[in-house]
């Protein structure tokens, strides 16, 4: 929602990947925000951290960074829950895409394939931007 890409207008909850241990001990008074996300880490491609995205949303205290809307192309690509494939297909996140980075990203041994968690994870990954691909592609 941040990168402005999804067709959802609500999201059911902030995922934060890291945050120094003070702010953890605030965000775990909220259950809408994900403190533990750290496990997405392993959906993401190994250097993601590389093509963080600084948000200015006005905070005076805390940066705050999006991943790059292909590194989050990865990250759906390895969930494919529906409302994954929903983001995925929309026109804004298609059009925004750079697919040759997105392919780096998923081919170069040294991103997608270095962070999965297995070889099988990656396989079902690679097979469902195959498939993406051609849908929205053709």
């Amino acid at each position: 929602m941040l990168n402005d890409v999804t067709n959802r207008s609500v999201t059911h909850g902030i995922d934060v990947f890291e945050a120094d241990r003070c702010l953890r001990e605030i965000i775990a008074r909220y259950p809408e925000v994900n403190g533990m996300a750290v496990a997405y880490c392993n959906q993401m491609p190994f250097n993601y951290e590389d093509r963080l995205i600084p948000l200015d949303i006005g905070a005076r205290f805390i940066r705050y960074f999006t991943p790059s809307l292909e590194d989050l192309a990865v990250m759906k690509l390895y969930a494919y829950r529906p409302n994954d494939i929903v983001d995925l297909h929309s026109q804004a996140f298609v059009d925004r895409l750079d697919w040759g980075l997105l392919e780096r990203l998923i081919f170069d041994e040294g991103e997608a394939l270095a962070s999965s968690p297995s070889e099988r994870s990656y396989q079902e990954m690679v097979c469902a931007y195959r498939q993406y691909k051609k849908e929205v592609l053709g």
